[in-house]
């Protein structure tokens, strides 16, 4: 509906907390930054796969040798 209101949702956390949540352009941009920031502390911080691919080329390099 158009008027300008904000309506309120619930956001489920994943055990069992809900918080209530204002929907509308700003809470749009929030949205977009949180993800944005989700992943880059996933590319930053979670090394794994990372570490995954060099062991896996180390591993076909020495076999090659």
């Amino acid at each position: 509906s158009s008027g300008g209101g904000t309506r309120g949702t619930r956001a489920s956390w994943g055990d069992g907390r809900q918080e209530t949540d204002l929907q509308g352009p700003a809470s749009s941009a929030v949205h977009l930054i949180i993800k944005d920031l989700g992943e880059i502390h996933s590319r930053l911080l979670e090394h794994l796969p990372i570490i995954q691919g060099e062991t896996l080329f180390f591993v076909k390099v020495f076999e090659e040798k």
